[in-house]
């Protein structure tokens, strides 16, 4: 059955090839980007055998640390998992979770992300190959490692889709992730303030680093080799057993969450309620119109859809590490709170350019019902702006007057009135041209749909591109303000209030018009997971 998985694997990447000659060039554009990473990145971790198995051993424990940590919490925030074999198909195949877990596992090397991290895997352990037994734990301690992290990424996203399934499980979840995303600013600070206080050299801090970093979870692996370079080889004995039980752990953790998720039918945090029950009194004071019922649709989608509230809550760790990064900094450094507005307001505006994908095949029935294109994108505005607007406005507000800088006010206020329309703008056009498919609804809401990947990331780099040029006079007058004088805020509030209200005109209309035009391609490209 383990092999089954890869072959099946295998044959859904050959057919998607051959459905679609723009996932061939996708391919050949990540296969150049892999081969250029492993082959400098491979290149530096060979070129440390000739240095001293210390160096070589922080080095390598360092890295190894940080990419198992990388692949565990990265998709929950990023970029998400490739679920070409999405755990939820096998439900009813009966097949045995000690066969479907590390059939599930070997396949996720068959990509370039595992193949990439397999490959820079074994260029560590050739790093740390001193001698015949020290190569032959280096290279199991590498696989462990390379193991380790393409599983950590399964069990984390899928531990996480199935507790965001419980309202009060999901509010925790946002809460703790958002804290120690934002400890990560305190912490950063206060290895710089110790490197510029002459308490401890960069590299002496590496080394300090890598010693305690072998003694955690995802540094087992690596500290092995490091051991046995270093002649430690009983101590590279235990590292190596214990690799081994974290790896089991994980494995295990993994095959704990696909009984709660991946593997059974999707479960509701509890029996719906009626909107007016629910929502309070800001869904009746909608517009009786076909943009106000679209409205009212996607604020129940950001209320009590997992997929929404996962973006919801990135938002709070933009606030919460521009208010910590200054205290852990000292005075002088409040000026960073003025970009906490502009900031969230970059994230929310641009955070719809792929809202329609979150419909899935329901975007049928705006075909079907001969919804306007413009009426689909005021009311997806509509429903971002009436929580996102106040939320922007507070933070503009709070990032200016904290600090003490009140003249600052109005420029801070006109590049979010500016970042946020150009956003509304950009997302309202991007919807429509170049949608891209994303988790289904009730599944993975850390998963990206197979073929996707490469189109995800164009498309974000584009509207985020566009985006900012949209919003770039206003930008520059903030930049006048900082730097020559206040006044030139009064400009930039007119300035960024005028372009933010233009860009959402232009982008509702024209995406409008194209999404009347091409309501069926967009149906088919949103309807895929």
């Amino acid at each position: 059955m383990i092999a089954t998985l890869v072959r099946l694997k295998l044959t859904l990447l050959r057919n998607g090839l051959r459905r679609s000659p723009w996932q061939v060039v996708a391919l050949v554009l990540g296969l150049l980007y892999a081969v250029s990473v492993v082959t400098v990145v491979g290149a530096g971790l060979v070129a440390l055998r000739f240095t001293g198995a210390d160096v070589a051993g922080a080095v390598v424990v360092g890295a190894g640390t940080l990419a198992v940590l990388g692949w565990a919490l990265l998709p929950l925030v990023a970029f998400g998992v490739d679920e070409t074999l999405d755990p939820a198909r096998f439900a009813t195949s009966a097949v045995p979770r000690r066969q479907l877990v590390p059939g599930l596992l070997l396949a996720g090397f068959v990509g370039l992300p595992g193949l990439v991290t397999l490959l820079l895997s074994l260029a560590a352990a050739a790093a740390l190959a001193r001698s015949l037994p020290a190569a032959a734990i280096a290279v199991a301690g590498a696989l462990l490692g390379a193991l380790t992290a393409v599983a950590a990424s399964r069990a984390s996203t899928t531990a996480a889709a199935a507790l965001l399934r419980a309202r009060r499980a999901r509010d925790v979840v946002v809460l703790v992730v958002g804290l120690l995303v934002v400890l990560l600013g305190p912490g950063i600070n206060l290895v710089a303030q110790r490197v510029e206080g002459g308490a401890g050299d960069l590299a002496g801090l590496g080394r300090d680093a890598a010693a305690v970093a072998g003694w955690t979870p995802p540094g087992f692996a690596w500290a092995a080799g490091a051991d046995a370079a270093a002649g430690r080889w009983g101590t590279a004995l235990l590292r190596l057993v214990l690799a081994a039980a974290v790896l089991a752990a994980v494995l295990g953790a993994w095959a704990l969450a696909l009984g709660r998720s991946g593997t059974g039918p999707a479960t509701g945090g509890g029996p719906a309620r009626s909107a007016a029950v629910r929502g309070g009194g800001l869904l009746e004071r909608l517009p009786a119109t076909p943009a106000g019922a679209v409205a009212r649709r996607c604020l129940t989608y950001w209320r009590r859809d997992p997929r929404y509230l996962v973006s919801a809550g990135s938002l709070a760790v933009v606030p919460l590490l521009l208010v910590v990064l200054p205290l852990s900094a000292g005075d002088g450094s409040g000026r960073w709170l003025l970009a906490t507005g502009p900031l969230v307001a970059f994230v929310t505006g641009w955070s719809l350019h792929d809202d329609v994908a979150y419909d899935h095949s329901a975007f049928a029935l705006h075909v079907a019902a001969g919804v306007r294109g413009r009426d689909d994108r005021a009311g997806r505005v509509l429903a971002a702006a009436a929580w996102q607007v106040p939320v922007v406005l507070v933070l503009a507000v709070a990032g200016a007057l904290v600090p003490g800088r009140a003249d600052l006010l109005p420029a801070v206020l006109g590049a979010c009135a500016a970042l946020l329309g150009a956003g509304y703008g950009v997302s309202s056009v991007a919807s429509a041209l170049v949608p891209y498919p994303v988790a289904a609804p009730g599944g993975n809401p850390f998963s990206t749909p197979r073929g996707a990947a490469t189109a995800t990331v164009l498309v974000q780099l584009a509207t985020t591109a566009a985006t900012t040029v949209l919003a770039l006079p206003a930008l520059v007058a903030l930049v006048l303000a900082l730097t020559w004088t206040p006044w030139a805020g009064a400009a930039g509030l007119v300035v960024g209030l005028a372009l933010g209200g233009l860009w959402t005109w232009l982008g509702v209309t024209r995406g409008g018009a194209l999404l009347d035009r091409r309501a069926p391609e967009v149906l088919a490209v949103v309807s895929r997971s």
